[in-house]
């Protein structure tokens, strides 16, 4: 009896063995096709994420290079506008540099202009002075009526245009009173320049050493020594 009784709890054991095992089994399978299912899951979502990592990396590469793109160009545009900058500062300087010299080059002509004068108007005052001392009064006599046949001489070569002037008053200034012969052929000629009857009025200047000059209205002919000096000094050299 008790053999028996042993033999069921055995047996039921067994089933029950059994039984937990099937059972088992049945979960153990579902929970790996679960687990494969989440594996194979996860595997779809690695891959998703991997292409999205893939074409973020090529947006971002194509973005630096883009980038990279537009800082060469930038880059190069600026590298222009400098050397356009740097030509027009160079062609600037070199007019402002060019106006420099030639403005130089004029005051440095001018001045040389203004000192030649200087020194021509010094050397006809002293060579007017050294004539007056070196010339006696006889000699200054002769010089007087000498200068005084050049300048009748000259105003007969001129043309009767240049005699177009109001009156007939003429003021004769010279270092020394005109001859008589002298003054007739002033008046004659000058009566044949203007077509009228000439007066002539006489002023002494002893200062003009030589010469004299002659005033028609506003017409000036200057025969002195000083003017003569003043025409020939400057060819001298």
């Amino acid at each position: 009896m008790l053999i028996h009784l042993l033999i069921l709890q055995f047996v039921t054991f067994i089933g029950i063995i059994f039984l937990l095992r099937f059972l088992f089994a049945r979960q153990l399978k579902s929970a790996l096709e679960r687990l494969n299912i989440l594996h194979e899951e996860n595997l779809a979502k690695e891959e998703e994420l991997k292409e999205e990592l893939r074409r973020a990396k090529e947006e971002s590469q194509m973005q630096i290079q883009q980038g990279k793109d537009e800082a060469d160009l930038i880059i190069e545009e600026a590298g222009k506008e400098a050397q356009r900058i740097r030509m027009n500062m160079e062609a600037q300087a070199k007019q402002q540099a060019d106006k420099i010299v030639s403005d130089g080059h004029l005051e440095v002509e001018k001045l040389k202009v203004s000192v030649i004068k200087d020194i021509q108007a010094q050397s006809v005052e002293l060579a007017s002075r050294m004539i007056a001392q070196l010339l006696t009064e006889t000699d200054k006599i002769a010089l007087q009526y000498e200068f005084a046949n050049g300048v009748i001489e000259e105003i007969s070569r001129l043309p009767k245009e240049q005699f177009n002037v109001q009156g007939n008053q003429v003021k004769v200034v010279s270092s020394f009173l005109l001859l008589d012969r002298q003054k007739e052929a002033l008046k004659r000629v000058l009566a044949q320049k203007t077509g009228k009857e000439i007066e002539i009025n006489e002023k002494i200047d002893p200062k003009l050493i030589g010469g004299l000059t002659v005033e028609l209205g506003g017409m000036v002919i200057d025969g002195t020594l000083k003017n003569k000096l003043q025409r020939i000094i400057p060819h001298l050299r």
